[in-house]
């Protein structure tokens, strides 16, 4: 299969502490293998989050925004650089994204965290109907906020599920139509194929892509869009985005090279 994947929107630094990899190189790598765009989004620093997760931390985000004006400056005739963090949404940031936006050319919407009850918790442990419910509205509530471009790995949800009763398939289709309704565009993230599949009743299972909700995307005609979700410069062209691009040419999704930006 011939690599079309010359354009990457989600790009993690060695700033957010689980990734490797310098701006610079990563741009030095996207240049050399013919890229025409790459996007930077490391997490966004969250005080509230910082015990939780590693992530870039508040006083390293003028750091960020310094490297990356430099690598804009430097390699400007070579690749076009866009500055952006993924990031977490909670009703009461508003005007935390809104700054964000001011500073930045888009924010990725990566939802790592639930509010269930008033207490935080991790996506990569909710499991029943009521959390999965809770996931969908939160999403669903960020993107008619119009602040995200893109919904990073937007099947995360169902990471501990096995196969999906027909309630959680309708909790999929709600998530995306309403990406659909408000031109955000769903992330095949090609990170998933770099982990560990998790095994149900005997069944493994990846923890994203999952085939089943990409099927309804396809049914429900909405766009997507492949990335690496890279975490060192190699992710930019390894095996992981080739399984994604099969995906997407498998079960014939309607994949956007380019974002478009407003």
């Amino acid at each position: 299969m011939t690599n079309q994947f010359n354009r990457n929107y989600h790009t993690h630094c060695y700033l957010c502490k689980h990734a490797k990899g310098t701006i610079e190189e990563y741009v030095l790598e996207a240049i050399q293998k013919g890229f025409k765009a790459i996007g930077f989004s490391d997490h966004a620093p969250m005080k509230f989050l910082q015990h939780r997760s590693l992530r870039m931390d508040e006083q390293d985000y003028p750091i960020y925004l310094k490297e990356l004006k430099q690598a804009i400056v430097k390699y400007y005739e070579y690749i076009l650089i866009y500055k952006s963090l993924e990031i977490e949404y909670f009703d009461n940031l508003h005007n935390r994204y809104e700054k964000l936006l001011d500073e930045l050319d888009y924010l990725i919407l990566g939802q790592h965290y639930i509010l269930d009850e008033g207490k935080l918790k991790s996506v990569y442990k909710i499991k029943t109907l009521k959390e999965l419910t809770i996931y969908k509205t939160t999403i669903i509530k960020a993107m008619r906020t119009k602040y995200f471009k893109i919904l990073a790995h937007p099947d995360i949800f169902l990471i501990n599920q096995g196969e999906l009763k027909k309630e959680i398939i309708d909790l999929c289709k709600e998530i995306i139509l309403v990406a659909k309704q408000e031109n955000v565009l769903l992330e095949i993230n090609a990170n998933g194929y770099r982990k560990k599949k998790h095994e149900e009743n005997g069944k493994l299972y990846n923890v994203y892509p999952r085939e089943e909700f990409w099927r309804l995307v396809k049914e429900l005609n909405a766009k997507a869009i492949i990335s690496a979700d890279a975490h060192h410069p190699k992710h930019l062209t390894d095996e992981a985005i080739y399984q994604a691009q099969k995906l997407s040419i498998d079960l014939s999704i309607e994949v956007e090279e380019e974002l478009v930006l407003d």
